[in-house]
């Protein structure tokens, strides 16, 4: 058995997984914790639900813990940067390896990995999930921010044709920023708010406001045509055979499935869209597979 583990910025998730049976997640055991909690509360808190999942492993012996994370981080490593330069300020320096290794006591036998959680999204995506059937595929996240990962046989990319710098799209430019305040929750609170002059939480909200349905399509028609814009010269550029779309704002896939599929249309890009059944499942997947020697080797 291997654990995959997803840490975001809010949460830490584990989920028991049988290597042999990947797209069947025996167990998930998910906490609640905040990027800006105490230092001593973030690690127990993570230390806790890891040990959690390993105490219910029964006589299963575990092979290995692949970890999903934000970065900046040095995957390698294990270890998070300095202060100023990641979400988890009060993390900076801090070997999470040595940490969980120390911590948890694990038998030196154990693999203990890390890489983006971005990543690893494809990577689950491309293991058991919607881009299976493709060579050449691009897996995108839409939720607090833009995560994207150009995949080849499942191997996530950060160079060659049609890749952009480090494999990410976030930090490009797009109309008077960068994708990422364009394909994320704080594009759609501030179009609303120039639209209607008020305040909004974030997508889930405004597909509830029944009342203002004509503006909600507005939106999402917009989002769908600046989405499809953005990613078109990547999809020939790469030469992508199939997409994948999660993070939270694919719960709202029916307000602009048909309009993306209409922007690629009006482009001449005819590629399958598939929005995530997987979705947070997806990334502890991708977690997972870093304990495949041979597959954390040619990453």
């Amino acid at each position: 058995m291997v654990l995959g583990v997803d840490i975001g910025g809010s949460h830490i998730s584990v989920a028991i997984i049988d290597e042999k049976k990947p797209n069947q997640i025996q167990q998930i055991y998910t906490m609640k914790v905040g990027h800006k909690d105490d230092l001593n509360l973030i690690l127990e808190s993570w230390m806790c639900t890891i040990d959690l999942a390993i105490d219910n492993l029964g006589e299963e012996k575990l092979k290995g813990i692949g970890i999903a994370i934000p970065g900046p981080f040095d995957y390698k490593n294990g270890i998070f940067p300095k202060k100023g330069e990641s979400k988890f300020d009060t993390l900076c320096n801090v070997n999470l390896k040595s940490c969980i290794i120390e911590k948890l006591n694990l038998d030196p036998s154990v693999f203990v990995r890390f890489y983006n959680d971005a990543a690893c999204f494809g990577i689950g995506e491309a293991w058991v999930g919607e881009l299976i059937p493709y060579q050449k595929s691009i897996a995108i996240t839409l939720g607090t921010g833009l995560g994207a990962t150009f995949l080849n046989k499942g191997v996530p990319l950060t160079k060659g044709k049609g890749v952009p710098l480090y494999g990410e799209l976030y930090h490009l430019p797009f109309g008077d920023g960068i994708a990422d305040t364009h394909f994320s929750t704080q594009w759609f609170q501030r179009r609303y708010k120039e639209i209607t002059g008020q305040d909004i939480a974030g997508v889930k909200e405004l597909i509830a406001c029944k009342e203002h349905l004509k503006i909600t399509t507005q939106i999402f028609k917009e989002f769908a045509q600046n989405l499809a814009f953005f990613l078109s010269s990547w999809i020939q550029d790469f030469d992508a055979e199939g997409i994948v779309i999660g993070g939270n704002i694919s719960n709202a896939w029916s307000f602009f499935e048909k309009e993306l599929y209409t922007a690629f249309n009006v482009l001449r890009i005819e590629i399958p869209i598939h929005k995530s059944k997987l979705q947070e499942n997806a990334a502890l997947m991708g977690g997972a597979r870093l304990t495949d020697n041979h597959f954390y080797n040619i990453l």
